[in-house]
């Protein structure tokens, strides 16, 4: 339904308005108004296809308020109705007037013109396009409109002249500003809207232009942003163990990278072998070749890999490297592993033997060797050949343990999140879910209080 506003102070006149549109009831919405300052209101606050404005003041204050209606609205045709023998006609279709019109009005031309203005006013809604192809379409067919753009909870207006943008706005910008940021704008609704002649050309650069610098602005904008985001981002908290007297918490075959000097990325690497406090042995990365050229007897190599939810590191020295039997690295044995704590929630080793229910008629007999205010890991040791039963990632079972605080057992409901086996274990990562606050306090308290020990 189209909706017309008519600005008249006069009843008599605003009855008669009002009654040459009555057959049109069903199709229109009147809404109506004695000063521009409510008219305003009313545009402003909702969508209006067309305004009736009679020029019943004296000259200069009727042209007046003509002007403030359409530099206001200029995507809004309107009519200018004027007493006969005005001599305001040129003015007002200078001052953005769609159409003027004098008393005594012609009824049925009144209709057919008003008809043709409503047809304009709003030409359809179009999506899917991006905004400055859309723009270019324009400029092939020189159309003259004003585009209504709609993203996300941004709101903009493009003008179009002949197929030129000539002038645009959204929120505070105006002109070369609004049309920069409206063109990167993305799942955009383009609503296509009349524009009155009063519209000036306040933008008088090639639209190839206008999209090629918009986009270097965003690029420019986008770069910024993840520069300031990085700098945003915590640093994670680096931590220090020493190793003197203890095995580094590195499993035989497990992945690491190296990092060389003269090498521009980490080399993939496993460890194949330790002797505590004296060396370690890894296999030598590939390609040889680039790995042969930054080694000599005093290499510095930085180790790194990740263990138990922590991202681990060291500084070593190249001892020796050998090709045959295989292309082994022996490297000196660090003193200290520098770490970062990846995980969110704070965690302890911790060594508590439990029961896993999957299902009621099973029953696993394991130790806690890890536990967070989310989670825990239970390790289930091989006995003999009896195979332990299958589960699922996903699938919910019940642990039964004697927590550090309790002298009770306690039953806490999991969630199976990864499973990691082999010929002598099985590792079961959990989750806990609707864990009573009176066990997430003592696991939390206790947590701390670890944490406080080892500090």
């Amino acid at each position: 339904m189209k909706t017309i506003v008519i600005l008249e102070n006069e009843i008599v006149e605003l009855e008669s308005l009002i009654g040459i549109f009555k057959q049109w009831q069903q199709e229109i919405n009147i809404l109506t108004a004695k000063e521009e300052e409510a008219a305003i209101s009313i545009i402003s606050s909702r969508h209006v296809d067309l305004i009736v404005c009679n020029l019943a003041l004296p000259e200069k204050k009727e042209l007046e308020r003509l002007a403030r209606l359409t530099h206001s609205f200029p995507f809004v045709p309107c009519i200018a109705i004027a007493s006969k023998g005005s001599r305001s006609s040129n003015q007002a279709m200078e001052m953005g007037a769609s159409l003027w019109l004098e008393r005594p009005l012609d009824t049925a031309q009144l209709l057919d013109q008003v008809g043709e203005l409503l047809e304009l006013s709003s030409s359809g809604t179009v999506k899917g396009i991006p905004i400055h192809s859309f723009l270019q379409m324009l400029e092939n067919e020189e159309k003259t409109c004003t585009l209504q753009i709609h993203s996300k909870n941004d709101t903009g207006l493009i003008y179009v002249n002949n197929g030129a943008v000539i002038g645009a706005e959204t929120r505070e910008l105006r002109n070369k500003e609004a049309i920069y940021d409206i063109l990167t704008w993305e799942e955009a609704v383009i609503e296509i809207k009349y524009l009155n002649a009063l519209r000036k050309n306040e933008i008088d650069t090639p639209l190839i232009s206008l999209i090629i610098e918009a986009f270097r602005l965003k690029d420019e904008r986008d770069s910024r942003n993840h520069t300031r985001q990085q700098g945003e981002k915590p640093r994670l908290q680096l931590k220090h163990v020493s190793t003197i007297g203890n095995r580094i918490s590195l499993d035989i075959g497990s992945r690491i990278k190296l990092e060389f000097n003269g090498v521009d990325s980490a080399l993939t690497s496993n460890l194949v072998g330790m002797l505590p406090d004296y060396h370690l042995i890894v296999a030598t990365p590939t390609p040889y070749a680039a790995v042969n050229k930054a080694l000599s007897s005093n290499s510095r190599i930085v180790v790194k890999y990740v263990h138990d939810g922590k991202l681990c590191m060291f500084k070593t020295q190249l001892l020796r490297a050998i090709d045959s039997p295989s292309h082994l690295l022996f490297l000196d044995y660090p003193p200290v592993i520098h770490y970062h704590e990846l995980r969110k929630a704070k965690r302890t080793n911790i060594f508590v033997p439990c029961t896993l229910h999957p299902r009621q008629e099973d029953e696993l007999y394991g130790v806690l060797v890890d536990l967070s205010i989310t989670g825990c890991l239970s390790l289930i040791k091989t006995r003999g050949n009896t195979p332990i039963p299958p589960m699922d990632i996903g699938e919910e079972l019940q642990l039964h343990c004697l927590l550090p605080g309790f002298k009770e057992e306690q039953e806490i409901s999991c969630v199976i999140r990864n499973i990691k086996k082999n010929s002598m274990e099985t590792r079961i990562g959990m989750e806990f879910f609707n864990l009573q606050a009176y066990l997430c306090e003592t696991i939390e308290r206790y947590l701390y209080s670890i944490e406080n020990l080892s500090n």
